[in-house]
């Protein structure tokens, strides 16, 4: 069962979420709260789900080895894999039928094709072509090109072939020798000669994993994820629920120079996301913290963080006169697995000791505490998704509204 290879990054001894190889076998670690299926069909369903979260929210290009983020492991190509693999089920192994011509001086000429391909000079009345449209002999390249398909073939088997079969398979093994730079020399070529865009997929998909490859068939320094899932919570939190132009809304400070008297602004504080709703604004901040498996205080949000999200519900309403002091919210955004029940769950209230509160307090200096389920957000995140913002923004104002009615 693919089942067995899964498990939540809290039961591992780091914080990596994705896919990699322990001993040779393969690793699935999906995010704090998530779910996992137990039928091997909709399991494959959440890796596939897990990965096309991070390969978005992580701006990953395949072939692209520039990213220098050491939280972002990117050494699998998957999208390559898989179509190299499904490539494969339905055309077999590549072979080059297409007869290719060159402009050359030498070889077998085309006349047909010179003449019109090629431009002629008139010499002393003669009709002279410095030029021919000659056959190239494609046999050594085109035979290197299907033992590298072969290749490619063989690493993408064994080592995602779990992922899309039920049965294990192994195609039989490459006898040609890894020769990375002579590999992606002949692929390029053979990219830049082909407008057919089957091929030019396929030989981009063997590229971007010949790149990756080594000179030693394994699987134990290959993977895709994220040695930090908190970034990506924090962009699929503001993806789901944000407004495009929270920057409007970002306090900042000043530095007055006594020097030259001159006043400098200072750098902004930043939070995760701003929620509007029925012109109401809730600022959200995106904490991947375990309180929602553990219920252990210290897993809670630190006073700093509670101070800041205060500090940003004040400057929205002193700086905007269509906002009122009872239309500001906070709330911090944690992940759980509700098990089948409620998606979002209030759990907590942060409140801050300079703060004198009372039945005039501001709704923006009680910070809420809410629970998402994570397979929910990661499985059907959509772009500013309305029924969700209207969900959000529902649960913090009852829940609110409730405990103020039992403590003031």
């Amino acid at each position: 069962m693919i089942r067995k290879y899964c498990k939540t990054s809290s039961e591992t001894a780091d914080l990596f979420v994705g896919i990699r190889f322990v001993e040779g076998l393969p690793e699935v670690v999906f995010p704090h709260g998530y779910h996992i299926s137990d039928e091997d069909k909709e399991c494959r369903k959440d890796i596939f789900k897990l990965i096309s979260v991070l390969q978005r929210f992580t701006d990953h290009i395949e072939g692209n080895n520039s990213n220098c983020n050491k939280d972002i492991v990117t050494s699998l190509p998957i999208s390559s894999y898989q179509y190299i693999i499904q490539d494969f089920l339905n055309h077999g192994y590549y072979t080059e039928h297409e007869i290719r011509y060159v402009s050359s001086r030498r070889g077998k000429i085309n006349w047909k094709r010179t003449i019109q391909q090629e431009t002629a000079r008139i010499d002393n009345g003669n009709v002279v072509y410095l030029d021919f449209q000659v056959k190239r002999n494609q046999i050594n390249s085109n035979n290197l090109i299907s033992k590298i398909h072969k290749y490619c073939v063989y690493i993408c088997f064994l080592r995602l072939g779990w992922l899309f079969f039920e049965q294990d398979y192994l195609p039989e093994k490459p006898e040609i020798t890894f020769y990375k730079k002579m590999f992606l020399e002949i692929l390029i070529q053979a990219l830049n000669d082909t407008y057919d865009d089957r091929k030019r997929k396929l030989f981009q998909s063997m590229i971007n994993i010949i790149k990756e490859c080594d000179d030693d068939i394994n699987v134990c320094n290959v993977a895709v994820g994220v040695n930090r899932f908190d970034p990506i919570w924090e962009r699929l939190i503001d993806f789901v629920f944000g407004e495009f132009d929270k920057e409007k809304y970002f306090p900042h400070a000043t530095w007055c120079i006594v020097k030259n008297g001159k006043v400098e602004r200072s750098s902004a504080l930043e939070p995760d996301t701003i929620m509007k709703h029925l012109g109401k604004i809730y600022v959200l901040d995106a904490k991947y913290y375990q309180y929602g498996l553990t219920e252990r205080v210290n897993d809670l949000p630190a006073t700093s963080s509670i101070q800041k999200q205060i500090t940003y519900g004040k400057h929205i309403v002193e700086q905007f006169d269509e906002v009122d002091s009872n239309e500001v919210f906070n709330a911090f955004i944690m992940p759980f697995d509700c098990e089948s029940g409620e998606r979002l769950k209030f759990v907590s209230v942060g409140k801050a000791d300079w703060e004198n509160y009372g039945n005039d307090s501001p709704n923006y200096a009680y910070v809420l505490g809410i629970l998402l389920d994570t397979k929910y957000l990661i499985t059907e995140y959509v772009r500013h998704n309305e029924l969700q913002i209207e969900n959000l923004a529902d649960t913090i104002e009852s829940s609110l509204e409730d405990f103020r009615k039992l403590t003031e």
